[in-house]
């Protein structure tokens, strides 16, 4: 999961391409939205998503024993959130 995060964090994410009124659209980094991701996180888990970065927060995971439930969850969630900015990323939608 750290490495797609890596990849998706150095693209940019494509809103509003390919219109028929012909505006080009605006890219932006995905990984100017980590913060955005760790926050819904932590709405949504609690101190269990405690991190100043999703590598940290998936460092942290790593290391934590007998907490698999909650891993399992956090990991689930996160890995919808990078499958949507992928999407962007290719220019989709999520």
């Amino acid at each position: 999961m750290l490495g797609r995060w890596r990849q998706l964090g150095a693209g940019h994410a494509v809103f509003g391409a390919g219109c028929s009124c012909g505006i080009q659209g605006t890219s932006v980094r995905v990984q100017d939205f980590e913060q955005d991701i760790l926050g819904f996180l932590r709405g949504k888990h609690g101190d269990a998503a405690r991190a100043a970065s999703i590598a940290e927060l998936l460092g942290a995971m790593a290391r934590q024993k007998g907490r698999a439930r909650e891993a399992l969850a956090l990991l689930a969630d996160l890995e919808r959130s990078l499958d949507s900015f992928g999407a962007l990323h290719r220019g989709g939608s999520s």
